[in-house]
């Protein structure tokens, strides 16, 4: 029996569809963007605070504890206290913040599990020991009880769970695990999907360029145009110190999210630019640290550029 030449068409469809979704290449759009934006913390010792967003302030303690960042959001009512010298985090917040279940033992009050896709742990108050699916090991500080919460080791579940943790004082730091909030202590945690491929510094300095010569043609109502021989380079106009600043952005520092885009001789203003997302954060610090997504229609938004 003879088969049909459309039923060849139809499977060589089906065999094209099918080598696209193995193949096909790896995605920088396929994760949210962080809850960066309109986050307002003001670090004084008298009214400390943290604004997320326009109707939702949590007080700080003075001074502000160790804040946690996680795939680059920054996690309201961390509370993560030291004990024995180590970190340790409420393990309701935890099962929050990894998006994990979180039951406790109908048998015993003091045995809980944490739960997410293939992982299972288990563990009991004042005890060392631990099962990991059905295996047994040691924790490195027994979870405890502090009032209503009970504490697990930060470092070491997060790590179960199979993220990478890094602490920074926020204040000596590296060109490659520079803060979100400066100056003070945080601790990052992150577990990216394996099929996502963060932006490679070239590719952000495009990206950043592409964004500011959008904000450009907002601010002066014409397409941008590269530097040439007849600028005044060394008293330059308003429009042509964009043009220079935009040929001459760097970035400076980087952390697992982001990288922090300076546009050069226009009093080194710093931006954030997501690796993952393409979003660009207008970041101001200093006693208020403020944060927010560059809006690249608005000409008053965008005048704090050569200001």
């Amino acid at each position: 029996m003879k088969i049909r030449r459309e039923v060849y068409i139809v499977l060589a469809v089906v065999l094209v569809i099918a080598l696209f979704v193995i193949f096909r290449p790896k995605g920088t759009k396929k994760i949210e963007s962080t809850n960066l934006d309109k986050i307002k913390i003001e670090t004084s010792a008298t009214d400390g605070y943290i604004n997320f967003g326009d109707n939702d302030r949590v007080a700080l303690s003075n001074p502000p504890g160790i804040f946690l960042i996680c795939n680059g959001n920054i996690v309201k009512n961390a509370s993560i206290k030291a004990f024995e010298g180590s970190s340790m985090i409420p393990s309701e917040k935890f099962a929050e913040v990894i998006g994990a279940e979180l039951k406790t033992s109908e048998k015993n009050g003091d045995e809980f599990t944490l739960k997410k896709d293939d992982i299972s742990i288990t563990f009991r108050l004042n005890d060392q020991n631990y099962e990991n699916g059905d295996k047994s090991a040691f924790l490195d500080v027994v979870p405890l009880r502090d009032g209503k919460l009970v504490y697990v080791p930060l470092k070491q579940f997060f790590e179960l769970f199979g993220y990478q943790i890094i602490y920074t004082d926020g204040i000596k730091v590296t060109s490659d695990r520079y803060p979100v909030i400066p100056m003070y202590q945080q601790i990052f945690a992150y577990n990216y999907n394996e099929k996502l491929t963060p932006k490679s510094r070239e590719d952000a300095i495009k990206t950043a360029q592409e964004t500011f010569k959008a904000c450009y043609k907002t601010v002066f109502k014409e397409k941008y145009k590269s530097p040439d021989d007849k600028m005044n380079q060394s008293s330059p106009s308003e429009q042509d110190a964009w043009r220079i600043a935009i040929d001459n952005l760097s970035i400076k520092y980087e952390n697992d999210r982001y990288y922090f885009v300076a546009i050069d001789g226009v009093n080194d203003l710093l931006y954030m630019l997501d690796k993952y997302t393409d979003d660009v954060y207008e970041f101001s610090s200093g006693q208020t640290y403020s944060y927010k997504l560059l809006d690249k229609k608005d000409p008053v938004s965008l005048k704090r550029i050569t200001n």
